[in-house]
Parts: C-alpha cells; sequence; structure tokens
C-alpha cells in the first residue's frame, strides 16, 4: 500500500475494519449454528440411552445457552468494529 493524500490511507483502514467487522460477525454465527447442530446430535444421542435421558435435556439448555452467549458476544464485538468503522467512513465537512 502506498502512502496517498487527503487521508486515503486513513479511509483504507477503516474499510478494513469494515470488513473485519462484518466477517467477524457472520463468521461468529456461522460457527454457532454449526456447533449447536452437532452437539445436538450428541444430545439425541444421550436422550436415547435410558440411563442419561433424565440429564441430557438440562444439560443441553446449559450448553446451548452458554454457547449462544459465547458466540453471540463475539457477534457483538464485530458488529461494534463495524459501526465504529462506519463512523471513520462518513465523510468529514
Amino acid at each position: 500500500m502506498t502512502t496517498q493524500a487527503n487521508g486515503s490511507s486513513t479511509r483504507w483502514w477503516f474499510g478494513m475494519a469494515d470488513l473485519a467487522g462484518v466477517s467477524l460477525e457472520e463468521a461468529a454465527l456461522g460457527l454457532e449454528r454449526v456447533h449447536l447442530s452437532i452437539a445436538d446430535e450428541t444430545f439425541n444421542v444421550l436422550r436415547a440411552v435410558p440411563v442419561t435421558r433424565p440429564v441430557s435435556e438440562p444439560v443441553r439448555l446449559m450448553h446451548h445457552g452458554i454457547s449462544r452467549l459465547s458466540y453471540r458476544s463475539v457477534a457483538l464485538l464485530g458488529r461494534g468494529v463495524n459501526a465504529a468503522a462506519a463512523i471513520g467512513l462518513q465523510p468529514r465537512c
């Protein structure tokens, strides 16, 4: 990247932050869906076994709640980076 006049370099960095924020948010939400679908396969097996059936659903609920909180916190961070980049990309008068 060459240094350009009139803040073009700054706009480039804000653009990269915008891209990184959107990518982080979408990746976190996509990974959440994959993680929960794989975990559901395991919890479905546990529900089918008589010995583990009574505890499988409460553990599934806790697991899914913690997982959603974790992935959505990362997605929220990505959205925050995206919002900050959008402010930086607004034209200045």
